[in-house]
């Protein structure tokens, strides 16, 4: 689509890079997401708890302010792994294809970053939830590794959700069964089994650039249910809480610790976000249910607290100290970036919505081509924003400066609001119908 090229002024490299002679010219990236991680749980953030490992990584990064997700944890997944958004990639609402059935991700119709990062010559690897292939209805061992290999992924290590009905009863202490390269293995510590397993591949590939998925859950079943020595975590939400905080905190640093110690803290960009805004935000207070509006669905009512998610990346030698970014970047921005770093393109045929924001990591954008709106959708539900102010496709109007909570449609008498309403409805305009949903 021309007009998301126009909009974005979207720039990205014109070569595409297979030589492995290049290899060590090029950084390794390392993804890590994390499901529930909201703004609220990391210290730096200005949450109460100490998040001292996240910390570190921000303080040798930068910490981005302003950064959205999709209110749903499939399309988030999916948006970072195709760089489109949902209107185009057609997963609008969650759908967990283990649970609804249906085909799950297409790997004929869509190329993922890995896939892309993988066939120019970097190693690639996942370890966590998957969530958007059924890897455990696949009749064997190759057959499950092969859908994460179509995929772009040449090792993995992800839950097996077929057991996860078992692991939701309490019948285990953590998440029991993980596929490891689509070998069943069973374990009482399948979250340290995930973190192992990645730093041996960091170990093992320290001579060529990797990519690694690294897509962490924080609270709940089945990910999340035991503390570092295997003890079961305070049956109390609160604590439940502020006990998988700590253990995330504490997993993410073993990683970056391994990243560091061979020798790889200069070759590797760590890019380190929440999936979602933590659970935890409407128990603690500090974000309401999505503002009223009659005209919006009950199950797609969305604001910028829903999908407004943390972000740090630490970029030695592209972006060097502690640094805090306003700039305005979304989940389709993921994929750009990572082929900017690697120095490749996007294959022929495919689209990206969004844009890359190594400008912004070296802190040399100019600010007139900086990006200037983000997007989320959830169902029939669209919406937009700009540094200041936020719309959606019911009409929902707000200046997140004097309201961030949403509270109350701009009035008529402001005087900037009419120019800014305009122009964000027309970007919203421009936007195609939605893809078919591929159940």
């Amino acid at each position: 689509m021309k007009f998301l090229t126009t909009l974005l002024c979207i720039g990205l490299p014109v070569a595409l890079v297979n030589n492995v002679s290049q290899a060590a010219e090029r950084p390794n990236i390392i993804l890590i997401l994390i499901d529930g991680l909201g703004r609220d749980c990391i210290s730096c953030y200005g949450a109460q708890q100490a998040t001292s490992n996240i910390d570190r990584l921000a303080n040798d990064g930068v910490r981005y302010e302003t950064v959205w997700s999709m209110p749903a944890c499939v399309p988030s997944r999916v948006t970072l792994l195709t760089g489109q958004y949902p209107f185009r990639h057609g997963w609008t609402e969650h759908h967990e294809v283990t649970k609804q059935g249906g085909l799950g991700l297409d790997w004929e119709k869509f190329t993922t970053v890995a896939k892309t990062l993988s066939d120019g010559g970097y190693l690639t690897a996942i370890g966590g939830h998957w969530q958007i292939n059924d890897l455990g209805k696949q009749p064997n061992a190759l057959q499950r590794h092969g859908v994460l290999q179509r995929h772009g992924f040449q090792e993995s290590c992800v839950w097996d959700q077929s057991g996860e009905e078992e692991i939701r009863t309490g019948a285990s202490t953590v998440g029991a069964q993980l596929l490891v390269n689509g070998q069943r293995e069973k374990t009482d510590q399948g979250a340290e089994r995930i973190n192992s397993f990645l730093i041996d591949f960091t170990r093992r590939n320290r001579n060529q650039p990797f990519f690694i998925y690294y897509t962490m859950l924080l609270d709940g079943a089945p990910h999340g249910k035991a503390t570092p020595n295997g003890k079961k975590l305070p049956s109390d939400q609160k604590n439940q809480h502020k006990s998988s905080v700590k253990r995330v905190d504490q997993l993410v640093q073993n990683l970056i610790d391994a990243v560091d110690t061979n020798g790889l803290r200069e070759k590797t960009v760590i890019v380190l976000a929440g999936k979602n805004p933590s659970a935890s935000n409407n128990r603690r207070g500090q974000a309401p249910e999505p503002p009223s509006n009659d005209s919006m669905p009950a199950d797609e009512k969305m604001s910028d607290q829903r999908v407004h998610v943390p972000m740090i990346v630490r970029a030695v030698g592209i972006s060097d100290g502690e640094r805090v970014s306003h700039d305005l970047i979304d989940f389709s921005d993921i994929y750009p970036t990572c082929l900017e770093l690697a120095d490749l393109q996007a294959p022929d045929g495919v689209v990206l919505d969004g844009r890359s924001f190594v400008p912004s990591l070296r802190g040399s954008e100019d600010p007139y081509q900086k990006r200037n709106w983000i997007y989320s959708q959830l169902g029939k539900t669209r919406m937009l924003r700009d540094w200041q102010h936020v719309i959606d496709t019911h009409g929902s109007f707000h200046d997140l400066q004097k309201d961030p909570l949403q509270q109350k449609n701009v009035g008529p008498l402001d005087k900037i609001a009419p120019g800014r309403r305009q122009r964000l409805q027309m970007i919203l305009d421009r936007f195609p119908e939605d893809a078919p949903h591929p159940r």
